[in-house]
């Protein structure tokens, strides 16, 4: 297990913020674990990437610099939860960007976030960033989006692989396994069409979901149908869910919006703080 880090060069009473928010974690006994989301362009996925992060301090430049901030979160999680409390991490093996992160970055990331306390790592790509590919794009056919980078990553780590993205038939995801290339995998568009799919993949007569065809959709509107039906069914109301791609963009831009401005409202005092920092 790595050792906790002390405060990297430069770094900010933000930062230092930041780490003490992961490292209210706590241990719940509803929850069976927590996962920290470090891929898809988020927070901790703009450290690790060369394209966004162009900090000169101790948390820029190689790759280890830019994992720091990624191993001490982790730390600071595992000192609120416990030494017995699983803690997984998703991260990206490229995010789909020129100039972002490499698939030989993020197998580093993979050896120095094994030597951590963490139980799991879950391998996803892509970002929400505009411009960035789809995860879909370079695969061949159908299919695991990211699978030949699971297997290299295999042989930088000791701690379980989880892989996320592009399963949709229960034999791709036992293949997947059978095959050692991961440990487990993760389903994400599949259960939002089927909330009970991993049970029904569980056994061998379990089916695989119907994947609605879109005749060409906006840029953006798969996910954003994706992401609304998701919504749907946190609501109870999937069965009357009836948007197209277009008018599902559409819904989730609004709500983007208005998140925006609550957002802005809440951390208005952190805007002002940069100002008189510049």
């Amino acid at each position: 297990m790595a050792q906790t880090e002390a405060p990297a060069q430069g770094e900010s009473s933000r930062q230092t913020a930041t780490l003490h928010a992961y490292g209210k974690a706590r241990h719940s006994p509803t929850l069976r674990g927590i996962h920290v989301h470090a891929g898809h362009g988020f927070l901790l996925s703009q450290f690790l990437s060369p394209l966004f992060n162009r900090r000169d301090d101790g948390y820029g430049g190689s790759v280890e610099a830019r994992c720091r901030i990624v191993l001490r979160v982790v730390d600071e999680v595992r000192r609120a939860v416990g030494p017995s409390y699983p803690i997984g991490i998703k991260i990206n093996s490229t995010d789909k960007l020129e100039g972002g992160l490499t698939e030989d970055d993020a197998l580093e990331v993979v050896r120095l976030i094994g030597q951590t306390s963490v139980d799991l790592i879950d391998i996803s790509g892509g970002t929400y960033f505009p411009g960035a590919k789809a995860s879909s794009d370079g695969v061949s056919d159908s299919g695991p989006y990211f699978l030949d980078f699971a297997r290299r990553a295999k042989g930088t780590t000791n701690v379980p692989l989880m892989l996320t993205g592009g399963f949709e038939r229960r034999e791709q995801a036992v293949d997947a396994v059978a095959s050692g290339a991961v440990d487990m995998v993760s389903l994400a568009r599949g259960m939002v069409l089927n909330p009970q799919l991993a049970k029904f993949w569980l056994t061998e007569d379990g089916g695989d979901p119907e994947f609605p065809i879109f005749e060409a959709p906006p840029r953006g509107g798969v996910t954003a149908w994706y992401t609304m039906r998701l919504t749907a069914l946190g609501e109870d109301r999937e069965h009357t869910f009836s948007l197209d791609p277009q008018s599902a963009l559409r819904a989730y831009e609004e709500r983007d919006a208005q998140r925006c401005i609550k957002w802005r409202e809440k951390f208005s005092h952190l805007a002002e703080s940069d100002r008189r920092l510049r």
